[in-house]
């Protein structure tokens, strides 16, 4: 019987508030072009300036001439050398799981055909996820082998003054080096951030100015059945942005979804959760539309942007920052839905993620919610 009343309480609830969202068609209309309108802005205007690529390098020669190569790079302060490979099966796991950004592959005839001065290749597998950071690494790789090669023939008088060593390079994940690949990911993890942090925090606190919470109060609602009320016409409004972003980056940019369309959704809806909890607890702390918006500006589209490597790569941040954006649920989501969109992995290898949101999710929510319970009752 109880179930029953909070059921049709909260379907009550529900109604209220989304003819409350009809009632303004000026802001509904532009929380659903907001998603295209960001697409189109980061997809075309955003470029960036790396360094410290992480890498690892696979040294098939293990001669004195490969182990030169291999110090070269490290001290060219281009690449930081996360680990010298085994085997290819430890470079695709680096690559898969972003251990680095880009592997270095020494074959073993390297030395003796340095030696007599016939060509050799160095082939470089770059993750092609982030384009920018691929580019710049392709670019630096080159810079690196030619002035080696340079280097050791200068010394060499007589010879032919070409360097006998050339880059065979691959690009994984994102072979045409679009930046919009990976800018559709970033946004939809922004977008959503947006609409279930911001839009219920400010409809929450909206009660407040209006004097309606007073109502609230004195009517057999209680404080958890207007929550879900208040979050569920938001949770469905962030689930229709992320369709439009999914159809327009297809449509407007060719960037199609290569893993599962189904983990996408689970790891969106683990996100989406974050989210709603953030808002909620800034409509705890804020008692005016205003201070709420600047809350959830600070606490919810600030990192989501800037500390979940959307922007920035995370590895080109200082460390104090890089360890303030494990706090953020963005950083986790950006990860998980790069590697869907681009990479094509699953649970198999975001499974830190999920669990990761998961945690997030259950300690932000089950917190605004007692918070929320608290300041009402």
């Amino acid at each position: 019987m109880a179930l029953r009343r909070s059921i049709r309480t909260i379907r009550a609830i529900l109604r209220r508030e989304f003819i409350d969202v009809l009632r303004d068609p000026r802001s509904l209309a532009l929380t659903l072009l907001w998603p295209i309108s960001m697409l189109m802005m980061y997809g075309y205007g955003i470029r960036y300036d790396v360094d410290n690529v992480p890498i690892s390098i696979l040294d098939y020669s293990e001669t004195s001439e490969s182990r030169d190569l291999s110090e070269q790079m490290r001290r060219s302060g281009y690449f930081t050398v996360v680990r010298f490979a085994r085997d290819e099966a430890e470079v695709e796991r680096d690559l898969m799981d972003d251990s680095v950004r880009a592997a270095i592959v020494i074959p073993r005839d390297f030395a003796g055909k340095l030696g007599a001065a016939e060509p050799t290749a160095v082939q470089v597998l770059i993750d092609g996820s982030d384009s920018n950071t691929a580019t710049i690494a392709q670019g630096y790789a080159l810079a690196i082998v030619n002035q080696f090669a340079s280097t050791r023939q200068a010394g060499r008088a007589g010879l032919n003054t070409s360097p006998p060593i050339t880059i065979a390079s691959r690009i994984w994940y994102n072979p045409e080096l679009k930046s919009v690949n990976f800018i559709v990911p970033g946004v939809i993890a922004v977008i959503m951030m947006i609409v279930g942090a911001i839009l219920t925090a400010l409809s929450i606190v909206k009660e407040k100015e209006r004097g309606t919470i007073e109502q609230i109060l004195v009517s057999p609602i209680r404080p958890l059945e207007m929550m879900i009320g208040k979050i569920i016409p938001y949770m469905v409004i962030a689930l229709i942005d992320l369709a439009i972003i999914i159809c327009a980056g297809y449509l407007l940019f060719d960037v199609p979804i290569k893993g599962s369309i189904f983990q996408l959704a689970i790891f969106a809806l683990l996100y989406l959760f974050c989210a709603l909890g953030v808002g909620v607890f800034v409509s705890t702390i804020a008692d005016t539309m205003q201070n709420a918006m600047l809350a959830a500006i600070f606490l919810s589209l600030l990192p989501s942007v800037l500390l979940s490597g959307f922007v920035f790569p995370l590895e080109d941040l200082p460390a104090p920052i890089q360890a303030v954006s494990y706090l953020f649920p963005a950083r986790y989501f950006v990860t998980a839905i790069r590697g869907i969109y681009l990479k094509q992995v699953g649970l198999e290898v975001l499974w830190p993620e999920a669990l990761l949101l998961i945690a997030f999710a259950v300690t932000i929510v089950g917190f605004s919610a007692s918070r929320f319970q608290d300041r009402l009752e």
